[in-house]
């Protein structure tokens, strides 16, 4: 088979762990990012490889450098590449994959890097000894290019009101998955927790997970002394976890650059089209809460180039919390019992912020290295459930290489309310934030009567009591200063 020079191919990926934090030797992310990078170069099996580099790009995280990529560059040898820094969401990997997809097939790439990583668990544990790890010098006028939309995450009111925490913002969209099933708070959370376990099982044969010892879905499920409640249901099994030491990197050539460098075809794995939809940045204005209204879109265009999902050998679902993954799987008529990753999802294989999907690239480069010919997709999603890409990769070469589709949702929409209106409202999601010692507050999503919605609180013990212990979604009351009553 002909393969058209301009084709674009993974051709090395790389990821570095650390099960403790490193307190001896503290390490930081370019410690992390250069090393995985450094393993991606050598799994390519190419000759020459850091020095062809010519993009070397970062996806955004906690690191608060103003170049990484600039100071990754130098310590691989890959002095003549331009640097770029995206910006933050979980649906960034996939996206930008893409990107450097489109930039390789019109010829103004040829062999690019994407890397990512956080130190965050030996930052954190030198915090509580009262150390840090020392910051890296930059140059004063580091400039890489940026790349991408601000990601948009609330207003001053909805951070006021939790409505900015994405362990809320899912936990309410799962309450309003089990309204509109009809199911009881128990198979709900039940639910939940069969997902995630199937996602912990992965996560055992993951040597590169966070949390390998494979829960089941009673330990998921249930609060424990390592298992506290944080949004009910939501344990801290059932949230992201980005505490880690964790990198990744990928190279993507052109085919012509991986025939030029020598890179064996047991390593090419085929970028073939990448397709994302952005939904509203905020749940509130959206018309439903209990299904995501891009995905209905994203079906659309992937069942015309693609075919059923459902037909997909290996699929990656952006495992963060349960309710995505639910509303994936139904959006796209996705069996919830089949295998729905390749690494334990955020939850147990954990990721650095924003990198979780990239992560997942890497993880299925390798399942599709071992299953030549079979097709992969890889899902990213960004915010709250507001912006989604979609990646389609191969060890075989595409008939024809798709540029990224991007698009905006096309559902109807309803509106926020002023954040200072009072009224008579109905609840259309719920979730009750525990700290250490038990719940704190209420938060939920509010409709008035004419379909504007708000978010509103309530430190009510009755309330509280009320939204963990019966179907509290379709009650009303009234909200006055943002405070919720019955």
């Amino acid at each position: 088979m002909t393969i058209d020079p301009r084709t674009p191919v993974i051709i090395g990926v790389g990821q570095i762990s650390y099960d403790e934090p490193q307190l001896d030797r503290p390490i930081d992310a370019i410690d992390i990012m250069s090393a995985a990078v450094s393993a991606a170069i050598a799994d390519s099996g190419g000759t020459g490889v850091a020095r062809a580099v010519d993009t070397l790009a970062v996806i955004a995280g906690l690191f608060s450098l103003r170049d990484p990529a600039a100071l990754i560059a130098a310590e691989i040898g890959a002095h003549e590449a331009r640097t770029i820094l995206t910006v933050m969401g979980g649906n960034t990997p996939i996206a930008f994959t893409g990107e450097i997809g489109d930039r390789i097939a019109r010829g103004a790439v040829e062999v690019a890097v994407i890397v990512s990583g956080e130190n965050n668990a030996t930052r954190r544990a030198m915090k509580k000894l009262g150390r840090r790890v020392e910051r890296r010098t930059e140059p004063a006028n580091a400039s890489p290019q940026a790349w991408g939309a601000t990601l948009d995450m609330g207003t001053a009111s909805d951070t006021e009101r939790g409505g900015e925490h994405a362990r809320n913002n899912y936990a309410i969209m799962d309450s309003a998955i089990r309204a509109h099933r009809g199911e009881t708070l128990d198979e709900a959370r039940d639910r939940a927790a069969a997902l995630w376990a199937d996602y912990a099982a992965v996560a055992v044969s993951n040597p590169h997970a966070a949390d390998r010892s494979g829960m089941s879905a009673a330990e998921i499920r249930e609060p424990s002394a390592t298992n506290r409640m944080v949004s009910w249901p939501y344990t801290k099994a059932l949230c992201a976890n980005n505490h880690v030491d964790q990198g990744a990197a990928l190279i993507i050539t052109s085919s012509e650059a991986a025939d030029r460098l020598g890179v064996p075809l047991d390593r090419r794995v085929h970028i073939h089209d990448t397709i994302s939809v952005n939904d509203t940045d905020s749940i509130l204005p959206r018309r439903e809460l209990h299904h995501v209204p891009a995905f209905e879109q994203a079906a659309e265009t992937i069942e015309d180039r693609w075919g059923p999902l459902s037909d997909v050998e290996h699929l990656d679902f952006y495992g963060c919390f349960p309710s995505v993954v639910t509303q994936t799987c139904e959006a796209f008529g996705v069996s919830p019992e089949r295998q729905l990753t390749v690494t334990g999802g955020l939850g147990f294989a954990g990721a650095p912020l924003n990198f979780a999907a990239g992560q997942s690239l890497v993880g299925m480069v390798q399942v599709l290295r071992d299953d030549a010919g079979a097709r992969g997709v890889v899902q990213g999603n960004g915010g709250h459930a507001s912006k989604h890409s979609f990646g389609l990769y191969s060890t075989h070469p595409p008939d024809h290489y798709h540029p990224t589709t991007t698009d905006q949702s096309r559902a109807v929409a309803t509106r926020p309310a002023p954040p200072d209106r009072e009224g008579s409202v109905s609840i259309d999601g719920v979730t009750v934030e525990h700290d250490r010692s038990g719940p704190t507050r209420a938060v939920m999503v509010c409709r008035f009567d004419d379909g504007a919605r708000i978010w509103a609180n309530s430190d009510d013990p009755a309330v509280m009591t009320a939204i963990e212990t019966e179907e509290t979604v379709g009650a009303t009351g009234t909200v006055s200063a943002g405070r919720f009553s019955w």
